[in-house]
């Protein structure tokens, strides 16, 4: 290496592995989980590569070497910018081209928004986590999972508005419902137990919940148009249990820790479980993206069926 390199490199300590020569901010070490402070111990099976101790400065300076977080955090920062780009693309080429109402601009505003908002929610804490205030990690912990809820939402209102295109009234009483959920679950993170390590399953439960919802109204609307005989449900169904689908499979790697708990220390920079589920929540916003413009152009082509408007 040259001399002149050498000047502006310092060492940081992987863990287990050697000391590699990588160019960062001075004061940024990396630490073994048994040396991390406890509110960072969430999963043993990741051996090292933690941030620990860092200002704010230095954690947003971090964004740019190697750690166990470096993956969570470029998913969803490119991820953001997938649906910023979605949003402009949706506003100035497909809706225009599809002939939208005031009302598709709006939801579709919204949906995007939403996911967005989860993006950076998330980002910024997989940024800050590391910070040497419990108090500020905690705060962006709890912004996280309010990301996580408004995500959920994203993809309820483009679903039930869409879904319930044709019924008023079932669409205002869904909207509503998973408004007042969403609200619901904003209020339970005031307690102050909500965000420890005790009540991780019960979190757990409670977004399981909320996601879990969507199936009523979904059985409701293969009711309403006349079960799964009929066109739109074939055409829509399967692409409403694909999503769910892939929602399942990121639940499943995060709260089994799998494939990490099978190779302790052999995942802690690619391939750990918290890595996929980001990924895999990117890709279900994406192809409920998609499906939302796909029933939109399905809704503008093909008129309404005649059923009562109180269902």
């Amino acid at each position: 290496m040259p001399q002149k390199l050498l000047k502006s490199a310092h060492y940081i300590e992987l863990g287990s592995y050697q000391y590699w020569p990588v160019l960062v901010p001075r004061g940024i070490r990396l630490y073994t989980y048994e040396q991390i402070p406890v509110f960072l111990k969430d999963n043993p099976y990741i051996t090292d590569g933690y941030r620990a101790h860092l200002p704010s400065k230095l954690c947003i300076k971090s964004l740019f070497i190697l750690s166990n977080e470096t993956v969570n955090i470029w998913s969803h920062l490119l991820g953001f910018l997938l649906f910023f780009s979605l949003g402009v693309y949706d506003m100035t080429a497909v809706l225009p081209g599809a002939g939208a109402s005031r009302e598709d601009y709006v939801i579709y505003s919204i949906g995007l928004f939403c996911f967005q908002v989860c993006m950076l929610c998330s980002v910024g804490y997989h940024l800050f986590c590391c910070h040497r205030s419990e108090k500020t990690s905690r705060r962006w912990m709890a912004l996280d999972y309010a990301g996580i809820s408004i995500g959920i939402l994203g993809c309820y209102v483009p679903g039930v508005f869409y879904a319930f295109y044709c019924n008023g009234y079932w669409r205002q009483v869904y909207l509503i419902t998973v408004l007042a959920m969403i609200l619901a679950v904003f209020f339970a993170q005031i307690h102050p137990h909500y965000l420890t390590q005790e009540w991780h399953r019960l979190r757990s439960v409670i977004f399981c919940s909320v996601a879990g919802y969507g199936v009523i109204p979904a059985t409701h609307w293969v009711w309403l148009n006349g079960g799964f005989s009929a066109v739109i449900v074939q055409v829509f169904f399967p692409r409403v249990m694909v999503m769910y689908l892939i929602a399942a499979a990121a639940f499943l790697f995060y709260i089994t820790k799998v494939p990490e708990r099978y190779f302790p220390g052999q995942l802690n920079y690619l391939g750990a479980s918290h890595q996929l589920w980001h990924i895999l929540v990117v890709v279900m916003f994406y192809w409920w993206h998609q499906t939302a413009v796909y029933i939109m152009h399905y809704r503008h082509s093909h008129p309404c069926p005649d059923y009562p408007q109180s269902g």
